[in-house]
């Protein structure tokens, strides 16, 4: 199983909050899966547990059964249509049609509205599903929010949007992106009401780049029914450094680790990452430090006085001549970080692999030689030719690059 796997697909579901999803019918299959599953009242969350284990292959249904057996608090009503296919008409006592129209139960996987009922659609390892109370087809309809950040550093301005499902009188659906109005939005603390264009607008976006609290909630005035829905009480957008481009082939390790807490940008005021500078010293025994559970303080002087004293401390590296700003190669990055999975205690440390063939074999130090073998078993590197092996232990290490290998050992 992928170390961190659901951390990694948390990360991702914050760039996928408005996708759609293809359903198929249940099946049986081998082995078990993790799903989440989040319900939403009208007033608040009922329940959230992030990982729940069924069977693969089980159904929606086969889900909620489960959890109504475990979480009997709940008080799931499950209702049957005249085809066999179950529903579920109230949940802790809140009914359908209690704010008429035709209000009730709905449900959602991974940011797609199931065309089917729950009774056919199959759930995949790691699926979101959130079942919520609203009135989709009503007058005042239901909106599944997402964030457009594209405008943030020009104009100051965070767009909310949904990609809402409207129906022709013969009920042909079209699937339309609308702005979101008139909805709350809180942005780690700070609150804001989005206009007619469902915009935003931040004065000032020093330091914003990163990881940000974010929920939406708007109501209906007249009956008080939800009109978005909800997001996760974890929910976060990642708001891209300015000089971490969409589309990079860095972009998902920066976030991974940035979501880690294993790094933090290099210039807050101005959202600064600066990916393509050389890895220090300095930064990496911070950066190697954070993996290992510490917290170092951001008044220390200098700032990286900790972290040197806690790399020395467990022999990461060297108190003799410590220089925080001499640039790191892809050997000596490997092979601290060898020694810092060695600390850490939690990491497979048996593995190794045959590097004797790799074209430069003959340039790693030999004080690196189990640490490299370790590393290309583990996936932290794949060689720099498509060719043959090739280790390039001498090659200088920049912020991207490091953080690409971090990524391919969790993910792996």
């Amino acid at each position: 199983m992928a170390r961190f796997r659901k951390v990694i697909a948390i990360v991702l579901a914050v760039m996928m909050m408005a996708g759609i999803t293809a359903y198929a019918t249940a099946t049986d299959g081998e082995g078990m899966i993790a799903v989440s599953l989040r319900i939403e009242g009208v007033e608040e969350m009922l329940f959230y547990e992030r990982e729940v284990f069924l069977v693969a292959g089980s159904s929606v249904e086969d889900l909620m059964v489960q959890v109504s057996e475990t979480a009997e608090e709940l008080g799931i009503v499950f209702d049957s249509y005249e085809t066999g296919d179950m529903y579920i008409s109230a949940i802790a006592g809140l009914t359908e049609m209690a704010f008429g129209g035709f209000s009730g139960w709905s449900f959602r996987v991974s940011g797609g509205s199931p065309t089917v009922g729950m009774s056919f659609v199959a759930l995949k390892d790691m699926d979101d599903v959130v079942f919520f109370y609203g009135d989709p087809w009503g007058d005042a309809g239901m909106q599944y929010p997402f964030v457009d950040l594209s405008d943030l550093y020009t104009e100051g301005v965070l767009r909310v949007l949904s990609r809402d499902e409207v129906y022709d009188e013969d009920w042909n659906m079209t699937l339309m992106t609308n702005p979101v109005v008139g909805a709350t939005v809180t942005l780690d603390g700070a609150a804001f009401t989005t206009d007619e264009n469902g915009e935003i607008v931040i004065a000032d976006t020093a330091g914003i780049a990163g990881y940000k609290r974010l929920q939406i909630e708007r109501f209906d005035e007249e009956s008080g029914i939800p009109t978005v829905l909800r997001m996760g009480p974890d929910s976060m957008v990642y708001v891209p450094f300015v000089d971490t481009p969409p589309n990079e082939w860095y972009e998902e390790a920066v976030m991974y680790c940035v979501y880690a807490g294993m790094f933090i940008g290099t210039d807050a005021e101005r959202n600064l990452f600066s990916p393509m500078t050389n890895m220090t010293m300095a930064q990496l025994v911070t950066v190697l430090g954070r993996i290992a559970g510490e917290n170092f303080s951001s008044q220390a002087d200098p700032w990286y006085a900790e972290a040197r004293d806690w790399a020395v401390d467990n022999a990461i590296a060297s108190g003799q001549g410590f220089d925080a700003d001499a640039n790191l190669t892809r050997e000596e990055f490997i092979y601290m970080f060898f020694l810092t999975a060695e600390l850490v205690g939690s990491f497979d440390m048996e593995v190794r692999a045959d590097i004797t063939s790799a074209a430069d074999y003959g340039d790693i130090n030999e004080d690196y030689l189990e640490a490299v073998s370790w590393a290309v078993a583990s996936n932290i590197i794949h060689g720099t030719s498509g060719a043959e092996l090739t280790i390039s232990p001498g090659f200088v290490v920049n912020r991207a690059t490091v953080c690409q290998m971090l990524l391919n050992y969790y993910a792996s």
